[in-house]
């Protein structure tokens, strides 16, 4: 019992290692993916000019191309 015991923890170790691996290299994968991907204009990383944290999109109160300025100074 007690040998059966320790075969079955050294096989769940086992397991447990070869899916870690296999997690690890599978996020590796993803973020070379994501670090060689072209990037688009508007699509620019954190920190590379953009003003505001977020995903690009307008914040609220930010001036929109096309939008009418004559009431916001007032």
């Amino acid at each position: 019992m007690e040998q059966s015991k320790q075969n079955l923890i050294k096989i769940l170790l086992i397991v447990n290692l070869v899916i870690s691996t296999f997690a690890a290299i599978g996020v590796g994968y993803v973020a070379y993916k994501q670090n060689t991907r072209p990037i688009f204009s508007g699509m620019r990383p954190r920190g590379e000019g953009q003003m505001f944290p977020g995903n690009g999109e307008f914040q609220p109160g930010q001036f929109q191309p096309g939008q009418d300025q004559s009431g916001q100074n007032q």
